[in-house]
């Protein structure tokens, strides 16, 4: 009995198959690309938009698990080679190249699930991208299971190129990450000292009641304090905001954050002395109007940064059930004495952060940041 090949001609699922497989290279280059930026971020985050994600769902966990790669080199990229089968089979045509490619699919997709189960009992989530490769990987082998009677016997030459395939970027992919890995250690090494050559202006005499990270009840029970000076409307602050949490991801239990409110605003900041940010004391206002609401006004305010008006504001108090915000005297005080604090660290703009009574003016790429947040962690270890 002939013995019936999914690549005998260009029939639906032969057609279906090379879609799949086009896909499973893109997912597989996006991963790839995704993992660099978590392990070598170069601006505030690493983290994706596509790939962000909270609880269950995120790449994050699995980019940065022990099955993120092999040896240095990235998982994702074994994705992209046995993407490259269904391309390979369609142009080099025969049955022991197809039997290879089968042996392979159905290897994979053993894999996958494999993962697909690491990820849900020990990681206790799943990244959505790699979910995808998942489902593509168990549809590839599914059409060669249907449409090819061939058994998945790989064939040695046609394996022994598959192998020199796979070997040739997976070295130049392991060597891309020691050297990068080489620089970044290189670049924390700075980072951590110039920090340290940082004068001490001491902890902020007003402690701020308006929380981001609440590691201890009393701030000066933590090992890392974080005060961050912010301003509403201001971009690079948006960033920052987004930044500290992924910064201290995993760190929650050792680091107090608190928020200052700092609006380059002469509204309500005499220390600004032309209308800059018009929009900002006023901002800051619907965030202190109260604190058990504040982490999820601020995160809503800086998400709907563009949209910052005064009409938007008087709509977000209603939708945030705020009142009693504006002309409020207890308020105005509290934002007052934030201001004032600023003044302690000779504040001249805005996002400025100070950590233990050291300034940081401006932005630090996240790997940095955390970087420097370790070293005084591991010093009082």
């Amino acid at each position: 009995m002939e013995k019936r090949r999914l690549s005998d001609d260009f029939k639906t699922a032969h057609i279906v198959y090379l879609a799949v497989s086009v896909l499973m290279i893109i997912v597989g280059i996006y991963l790839t690309k995704h993992f660099y930026n978590i392990h070598f971020p170069t601006g505030f985050g690493g983290e994706d938009a596509l790939c962000k994600g909270t609880g269950f769902w995120g790449c994050n966990k699995a980019t940065q698990s022990a099955l993120g790669h092999f040896f240095f080199v990235p998982t994702s990229l074994f994705g992209i080679i046995i993407g490259l089968l269904g391309p390979i089979g369609a142009f080099w045509n025969n049955s022991d190249v197809e039997r290879t490619n089968k042996f392979f699919i159905y290897l994979n997709a053993l894999g996958c699930l494999g993962l697909l189960l690491y990820s849900i009992i020990a990681l206790g989530g799943l990244c959505q991208f790699c979910t995808l490769y998942y489902v593509l990987s168990f549809i590839a082998a599914f059409i060669f299971f249907k449409h090819s009677s061939l058994k998945p016997i790989p064939d040695l030459k046609v394996a022994a190129v598959y192998g020199i395939v796979l070997i040739v970027p997976s070295l130049l992919a392991r060597n891309y990450y020691m050297d990068q890995a080489k620089k970044k250690n290189s670049l924390s090494s700075q980072y951590i000292q110039q920090f340290k050559n940082l004068p001490n202006k001491g902890e902020p005499a007003y402690i701020s009641p308006y929380k981001i990270n609440e590691a201890t009840e009393n701030w000066d029970d933590a090992p890392v304090r974080i005060a961050v000076f912010s301003d509403f409307q201001c971009p690079f602050c948006e960033k920052v905001a987004t930044q500290i949490p992924q910064v201290i991801q995993g760190l929650e239990d050792k680091v107090n954050v608190s928020y200052y409110f700092y609006p380059l605003d002469n509204a309500c900041n005499p220390n600004i002395k032309r209308t800059f940010h018009q929009y900002a004391c006023k901002a800051a206002y619907l965030a202190a109007c109260d604190e058990e609401k504040f982490l999820e006004v601020h995160d809503a305010i800086f998400e709907r940064q563009r949209e910052l008006n005064f009409e938007n504001i008087e709509k977000w108090t209603k939708e945030f059930e705020l009142k009693n915000c504006y002309g409020n005297s207890k308020i105005q005080d509290v934002v007052k004495q934030t201001i004032n604090t600023g003044e302690q660290f000779n504040l001249t703009s805005t996002p400025t952060i100070v950590i233990n009574g050291k300034v940081i003016k401006g932005s630090v790429p996240s790997v940095y940041l955390r970087a420097i947040i370790k070293s005084i962690l591991e010093k009082n270890e």
